[in-house]
């Protein structure tokens, strides 16, 4: 199965329908990334189809969040996320309180995802017990024993100005230094023995445009569609 990934603050909200409408008819999933502005416009969530909606758990919300999507025909993926989108009360909230959302999920969503980023010892077992999505970074392990979705930053070609746009993603990977081919992928250097492969440890692939224009989409389509 195949998934796109949007990062909300990166596209004017107005044109989000149109661009599901045309990754719903090409992918299984749309996975928005909300983390940094979660997303509440009622017409907009009305409309959206095959989403899986991103939610940070240590936001000061993130229950009013839950509560809020609960009637929409969606799922939910809750992250640990990101330091720089939180206040400073915020960052202080531990790791485990991840647990208390996921719990809370569950009584609301049935399909629900988990980014294992920074938590993979803490919800293995949640994950694992209530048969859950793992969802993990390229270039990152994953021994959860579950169903699994793979976050794959892509473009047609890594070249600097790729680079310079997802530098401060490349320094939060732990082992980075300067192998960004470990945590990229260019679409025009892959080899099937590649794809393969990615497919075979992994239930569902969500390639993420590093350029989010429609031909990037549908390049990525071409490549891991077959």
């Amino acid at each position: 199965m195949l998934g796109i990934a949007t990062k909300l603050s990166q596209i004017n909200q107005n044109a989000l329908i149109e661009l599901n409408n045309k990754v719903y008819k090409c992918f299984d999933y749309h996975v928005i990334d909300a983390e940094k502005t979660p997303l509440t416009n009622e017409n907009i969530l009305e409309n959206l189809r095959n989403v899986v909606l991103t939610v940070q758990s240590r936001r000061k919300d993130v229950f009013e969040l839950l509560d809020f999507y609960t009637s929409y025909d969606f799922d939910i993926c809750i992250v640990l996320g990101n330091r720089h989108y939180l206040s400073d009360e915020e960052k202080k909230y531990k790791r485990f309180g991840i647990l208390e959302v996921i719990n809370k999920c569950l009584k609301i969503k049935d399909n629900l995802w988990i980014g294992t980023e920074g938590v993979e010892d803490i919800v293995q077992q949640i994950i694992e017990d209530n048969d859950l999505i793992a969802f993990h970074l390229y270039g990152c392990e994953c021994n959860i024993n579950a169903k699994k979705a793979i976050y794959v930053p892509f473009a047609s070609e890594i070249n600097k100005d790729v680079l310079k746009s997802m530098e401060n993603y490349l320094k939060r990977r732990k082992n980075y230094n300067g192998n960004w081919q470990d945590y990229l992928i260019s679409l025009k250097d892959i080899k099937k023995d590649f794809i393969k492969n990615i497919k075979s440890k992994n239930d569902i692939i969500v390639g993420y445009p590093i350029k989010p224009h429609v031909h990037e989409i549908m390049h990525f389509k071409e490549v891991f569609g077959g």
